[in-house]
C-alpha cells in the first residue's frame, strides 16, 4: 500500500466526515485510530501494511480474551481498522449497514446447487414473494442440516431422513408455525421428486400437525390513542414513530409495507395511499386519513433528514439516512409505546404491530363492516384470512352461544 499511517488517518478522517455521523461517533473513530497509531509506534512501523493490520487485530483479540477490554471496544477497534484498510485501497470509504452476503453461502457445495434450483423452481410457480422466501428458508435449513445426519447428496435422501428433518424443524420453530413449515417441507419433497432426485419423499411428510389456537390480541380505542400519542414530538425519531404508529393503527398495514412505503405512493391531492403489498404482490389503495396525513407531513417537514436521495418515507434517524432495512426493527417502536403507556392487549400479551392490525380489524367488525370489506382493507387474498378476527368480537360471539334447553343434566329434569 506504501502510505504513511499518519497520512492515512488524516485521509480516513476526511472520508467519514461527510457521512453525517454524530460528533460523538467521529470522536470514537479518531480515538480508535490513535490506538492503532500508538501500536504501530511501539512496533516501529511507519507505513500502513496488511501485515501490521493482521498483527494489530490479533493483539486486540488477545486483549478481549484476557478481559482487558470490553466487547464493544474490540468491535470499535476492529471496525476503525477496516475503515483504514478500505481508504488505503480505494482512497475513499463507503459506509454500509452490512457487508453483502448470500444466505446460501453457508450451505455445503454439494447442496447449494439443489437450493438454487429449488428457488428457481419456486419462482416459476408464481407464488407470492413472502411464500417463496419462507419455503426457501425452510429448505435451506434442511439442506444445511443433512450433512450432520450423514446424508452426502440429494439422491441419497430417504423418507426416513425427511421424517427426521420434520422432527429437527420441530425443535427450531414454535408449535403454531409448524403447520406452515411442514407445508414447506412437502413442497421441497415434491420438487425433489419431480426433478428425479428421489422418490417416496412426500409420503414421509406428516399429514397433520397440531395447531395451537390463541386468542386475538386487541386494544380498546382509548389504548390505541394512548399509544399513538406517547412519542416524544420534540425529536425527529418521535415524529417518525408517531406517524408509523398512526399509519398502522388507522390502516392495518403490515410492518413490511410501512417499511417499504415510498414518497410517490402518497397522493396528497387525492388523499390516498397506493402501494404494492410485499406479501401478496397485489396493489392496495387506502384513504389517507386526516390525522395520519398530518403526522406523516409533520415528519417529512420537520423530522425527516434533508438532502437525502433515498425515496423511502421513513428513514433511519442516524447515519446513513437510508430506508429501514427490515420490518423487525419496528417492534421497538410499538414495544416502547406499550412500555410508556403501561398498556396491555385485552386478550393477550403481544406488543407488536400485529396487535394494532388486529385492533383495527376488530373496530371494523364492531362497526358492522362485512368480512369482504375488512379482508380488502387488510390486503388479504380472501375472506378466510379475516375470519381469525371474529373471535375478538365478544358481543356477537356471545350471541352465538346456545342455552341448555333440552340438554340439561338428568338430575336437573327431576
Amino acid at each position: 500500500m506504501n502510505v504513511s499511517i499518519a497520512g492515512l488517518i488524516v485521509q480516513a478522517d476526511a472520508a467519514i466526515s461527510g457521512l453525517g455521523h454524530a460528533p460523538s461517533t467521529d470522536m470514537q473513530y479518531r480515538w480508535a485510530w490513535s490506538q492503532f497509531e500508538k501500536f504501530c509506534s511501539r512496533e516501529g512501523v511507519d507505513e500502513f501494511t496488511e501485515d501490521v493490520v493482521a498483527l494489530y487485530l490479533q493483539a486486540v483479540a488477545a486483549e478481549r480474551r484476557e478481559g482487558r477490554i470490553k466487547e464493544w471496544k474490540r468491535k470499535l477497534l476492529r471496525k476503525s481498522t477496516l475503515v483504514l484498510v478500505e481508504v488505503a485501497r480505494t482512497g475513499s470509504y463507503r459506509w454500509a449497514l452490512s457487508r453483502p452476503t448470500h444466505p446460501n453461502d453457508a450451505l455445503d457445495p454439494v447442496f447449494r446447487p439443489v437450493q438454487e434450483q429449488f428457488e428457481a423452481w419456486l419462482e416459476s410457480q408464481r407464488l407470492a414473494v413472502a411464500t417463496r422466501e419462507l419455503y426457501a428458508t425452510v429448505s435451506r435449513t434442511i439442506l444445511a442440516w443433512l450433512p450432520e445426519r450423514g446424508v452426502t447428496n440429494a439422491r441419497a435422501l430417504s423418507g426416513t431422513d425427511v421424517a427426521a428433518a420434520a422432527i429437527f424443524l420441530g425443535g427450531r420453530y414454535q408449535p403454531g408455525s409448524m403447520r406452515t413449515v411442514v407445508s414447506a417441507v412437502r413442497v421441497l419433497c415434491r420438487f425433489l421428486e419431480e426433478s428425479g432426485c428421489c422418490t417416496g419423499l412426500v409420503q414421509a411428510v406428516p399429514r397433520q400437525v397440531s395447531r395451537r389456537l390463541t386468542s386475538v390480541d386487541v386494544l380498546t380505542s382509548c389504548d390505541v390513542d394512548a399509544l399513538t400519542n406517547s412519542t416524544n414530538m420534540a425529536t425527529s425519531t418521535g415524529r417518525r414513530d408517531k406517524a408509523v404508529l398512526l399509519l398502522a393503527a388507522r390502516t392495518g398495514l403490515r410492518p413490511v409495507d410501512i417499511v417499504n412505503l415510498r414518497l410517490q405512493d402518497i397522493d396528497w391531492a387525492q388523499g390516498q395511499i397506493t402501494l404494492t403489498q410485499h406479501k401478496t404482490g397485489a396493489v392496495l389503495t387506502l384513504p389517507l386519513l386526516a390525522d395520519v396525513g398530518e403526522a406523516i407531513a409533520d415528519y417529512l417537514l420537520h423530522g425527516r433528514p434533508g438532502g437525502v436521495a433515498d425515496d423511502h418515507v421513513f428513514l433511519r434517524s442516524q447515519a446513513p439516512h437510508v430506508g429501514l432495512s427490515t420490518s423487525s426493527c419496528f417492534y421497538n417502536v410499538t414495544a416502547g409505546a406499550f412500555a410508556r403507556t403501561e398498556t396491555s392487549p385485552r386478550n393477550g400479551k403481544g406488543q407488536g404491530f400485529r396487535v394494532l392490525r388486529a385492533s383495527f380489524a376488530t373496530r371494523m367488525l364492531e362497526g358492522d363492516t362485512s368480512l369482504p370489506v375488512i379482508s380488502g382493507a387488510l390486503g388479504h387474498r380472501g375472506i378466510d384470512s379475516a375470519k381469525h378476527y371474529l373471535a375478538a368480537d365478544e358481543k356477537r360471539m356471545r350471541e352465538c352461544c346456545l342455552d341448555f334447553a333440552g340438554i340439561q343434566p338428568r338430575w336437573a329434569r327431576l
